[in-house]
């Protein structure tokens, strides 16, 4: 459940700065409408994905669907409005994809679990079990790349059969990936005997 072994720059910086980070850029890149900022920041984000030091072909296939989706974006944007605010806005989610790309990428699940943990960790005084919300939010963000890469690999297959414009073709096929790596998670979380419940405290004994 660790995933395969990272290395690169970004490995050694703490979890905590890597988010913080994160959770900072995305108010500052929406702050700031400056176009020549928003290149200077994509291209900072741009170097972080590099860093990680990621198969590029690997790499292009994660972000190839983004830049679909943000080319999308700045036409519409730029025939509504103009073409300097869709170049602001596009490169705005691009960077920010980045970012995010870099710190899920650099990250391993275990110190997203143990970031996750200690920051929830107050919401036990509510009646809540920090360890179980930890790992569901760390196994959401650590999947989510890894559905979008079976989709990949189901798009490609159906293409490659002729299904062009059938979408349950690519649906189903990704509903029972998805489902079969659950049923596989949960089956190691089983063989490993895993308990996020603390256990309850032993009173001392009483004494006269």
């Amino acid at each position: 459940m660790t995933g395969p072994q990272r290395t690169g720059p970004l490995t050694r910086i703490p979890a905590g700065y890597k988010f913080a980070f994160l959770f900072g850029a995305s108010l500052g890149i929406y702050a700031v409408t400056h176009l020549g900022v928003q290149v200077a920041v994509f291209v900072l984000a741009s170097a972080a994905a590099v860093l990680t030091r990621t198969p590029v072909a690997r790499l292009v296939r994660m972000l190839l669907g983004l830049v679909v989706i943000v080319g999308i974006v700045f036409l519409t944007l730029g025939f509504t409005t103009t073409w300097e605010a869709a170049a602001v806005s596009a490169l705005r989610l691009l960077s920010l994809c980045l970012f995010a790309y870099a710190v899920s990428l650099s990250t391993t699940f275990s110190e997203m679990l143990t970031l996750f943990e200690r920051l929830l960790a107050p919401t036990r005084h509510l009646g809540l079990n920090p360890a179980q919300m930890s790992l569901a939010l760390s196994m959401t963000i650590r999947f989510i790349p890894q559905i979008r890469s079976q989709y990949l690999e189901v798009r490609e297959a159906q293409f490659a059969r002729g299904l062009h414009n059938s979408p349950l073709a690519v649906l189903v096929p990704l509903l029972v990936r998805s489902l079969e790596s659950a049923q596989q998670i949960a089956a190691a979380l089983d063989a490993r005997c895993y308990d996020s419940t603390p256990p309850p405290r032993r009173r001392a004994p009483a004494t006269d």
